[in-house]
This record gives structure tokens, sequence and C-alpha cells, in this order.
């Protein structure tokens, strides 16, 4: 072997963590076990944070709960590339953590409570919440006896950066809002002081989940058979605000809230001047003179995220299950015809888009 020949562990330590950090969580964390310097580098809690906030520049990936026994992963930025290796393994399919079993008499249900950080939060009726990475397989069960599905009027998942922890908010029936800490292992009662009268959350559609973006789960509000505001929960002050919407909209079959790129967004269903998905996002957050409006010329589609570069949607047609993408004129300009059932048998309570990381779980105080 030629003694001038240099291997990649030579490079300066500073240029080796800057090619790791283009690497996708996945990637990395196989990556992770070529040697006790690999473990060591990728393994760090301050390259795994470091990493963290730059998978924004990484296409996000769809969770789909297939059937409480397994998930659906589906990189989404993948399922468009021409390479059929990177196409085949743009979707597989894990078991879930604490799933149905052949053996199990009874069955259970898994609602998708949304993701934060990697993380997916699901609650399995009856018995408990899970919080789970599927990069890296960490995992925590919570017990929780009540049905969020058939009990909640808000719920949403957080992350607190002051605390290192992670959070699950829940709004019952009675408007009493809970909130369990990972890091406590442990549920306490928000006391805040609401910026509206709480009875207004007896309009709210059965259960709504929150988006968590910008240290805070925002939820969007129904006053009179409209969309008016949006109720924000500052994680680390423990404090609710509002936002206003950038306009009344009459409440639709399909509306909620989503990230595009690194905006905060809602899209509703619009039965005026046509049939068309409405896709407001806001440009600057909480500026609501930001708020920017896109259209697309179809009721069925949900805007899961944007691509790569930001200049196109990509969206989920809730009719035949088949992802799209659109550009941001409201074009079409590709469908997924690889996979017609990424996605089957409904959306909503099965899924959310999340980001991959190598995160892990706080420790126990």
């Amino acid at each position: 072997m030629d003694n001038n020949q240099k291997s990649i562990n030579d490079l300066p330590l500073e240029l080796f963590q800057a090619i790791l950090l283009r690497v996708q969580a996945k990637d990395l964390f196989r990556l992770k076990f070529v040697s006790k310097l690999w473990f060591s580098l990728i393994s760090d809690s301050n390259f795994v944070e470091l990493h963290l906030h730059h998978s924004s520049g990484f296409a996000p990936s769809l969770f789909f709960n297939k059937n409480n026994e397994e998930a659906r992963l589906v990189d989404l930025h993948a399922l468009y590339n021409e390479d059929a290796e990177i196409l085949h393994a743009a979707i597989k399919d894990v078991p879930l953590p604490f799933g149905n079993n052949k053996k199990e008499r009874d069955s259970y249900y898994f609602v998708v409570l949304g993701s934060c950080r990697g993380f997916v939060f699901l609650h399995r009726e009856p018995g408990f919440i899970i919080i789970w990475n599927p990069v890296t397989g960490s995992c925590k069960k919570i017990s929780y006896g009540y049905s969020i599905k058939k009990d909640a009027i808000l719920y949403g998942v957080a992350y607190d950066a002051s605390n290192d922890d992670y959070l699950i908010v829940i709004a019952d029936k009675r408007y009493r809002f809970d909130c369990f800490s990972l890091r406590t292992n442990s549920w306490i009662k928000i006391d805040a002081v609401f910026p509206f009268p709480i009875s207004i959350l007896r309009q709210c559609l059965f259960y709504s989940p929150g988006l968590f973006f910008n240290g805070a789960i925002h939820w969007m509000i129904i006053q009179d058979s409209y969309y008016k505001d949006m109720l924000i929960f500052d994680v680390k002050e423990r404090s609710f605000s509002m936002i206003a919407l950038p306009e009344k909209e009459h409440v639709g079959t399909l509306s909620d809230l989503v990230i595009l790129g690194e905006c905060l967004a809602l899209y509703l269903l619009s039965y005026n001047n046509g049939y068309k998905t409405r896709i407001w996002v806001m440009k600057e957050y909480k500026v609501r003179s930001s708020w920017t409006l896109y259209e697309i010329h179809n009721i069925c589609m949900i805007p899961l995220a944007l691509s790569s570069n930001g200049s196109d949607f990509i969206m989920l047609d809730t009719k035949s299950d088949k992802i799209h993408k659109y550009n941001l004129e409201g074009e079409l300009l590709q469908c997924l015809q690889h996979y017609s059932d990424v996605i089957h048998g409904g959306f909503f309570g099965r899924c959310t888009v999340y980001t991959e990381s190598l995160a892990t779980l706080p420790k126990k105080n």
C-alpha cells in the first residue's frame, strides 16, 4: 500500500464533519458503525443537533400507519428520482413499536398525533402514547387511559429547547389543558390565560391536531363555521396567543396547517369560483401582511411539502392516493405512477410529514 495514500479519516475534523452534515440521517445511522471514530463523531450530541439544524436542506419524509402493525416511510424527494435503485429505496415498510400481532385477541388502533425533530408521536387506543424515531429506533411508551380520538378537542406535540424536553399537550371536552413532560415523566395542568372565551373550542371539528413550528404549537380555530384565527401555545413561556388568518374562510371538508419549506402555511378547499385547493403561506412568521396565496385547480389536493429547490409543491391526491408535483403557478408537472398506493385507505389520523433525524430522547431527571 502506498504510504502517501490518504483516507477520509485523514481529513481535518471540521471538513469531515461538514461532509457528514450533507448526508441524510438514515444513511448516517448506518455509517456510524463503520468505525469507532465515525461512531463517536455521528453519535456526538453537538453533531446531532447541528445536523438537525441543517436538515431543512433535506426533503421531508411521510409517515403512514398502514395497518396498525406496519408503518410506511416515504422519502418524498426520492420518489421523483429516475434512478431505479434510489426510487426503490424511497418507500420502506417497517414494523410499528408495540404494534398489533397475530397473537393478540384485541385489535388496537393507532392515531398519529404528529411529529417533532424526527420523532413520530402515536396514540394506541386504548392504553398508551408512543414516541418513536423511525431512523434510530429510539422509543418511549407513556401510559394514557383516555381516547384522544373521542375525548380530545385539541392536541399537539412539541419540543422545549430551553429544557431539552418533548411535550404532549391535550385539551379535553371539559376545556382542561394537560401537558406531559417526557423529561419529568409526568402530566401537569396548564393554567395559562386563554386569549378568548374557552367555550369557543366547543365549535372545533371533532379532534384538532396542532402543528409544531418555531417553538410553538398552532391550531386553526373555528367560530360560526368559519376559520378566523390561529391559536398558538408557546412551549417555553407556557402561554397562549393568537395570529389572524389572512381571510375569513368557510370551514371545508379538508383544511389544516402544514410546514412548507421553512414557512408556516395552511390549506383549504374552496368551492367559490371553481373547485380548487387554496394554499396560504406565511412568508414572515406572525406578520399578517406576509400571507401569500397559491391556488391549485383541483379540490382533492393536500400539500405535503415543497420540493428541495423550493419551486414546486409535493401534493397528495386524496381521491386517487397518488402523489403529484405542481409548480407554484398551479400547473401539474408530474404524477407519480410508479406506486399508485403509496398512501391508501385514508389520510387523517394516519399520516404525518416529518424530518428524519438522529435525535435521542432526553434522560429522565
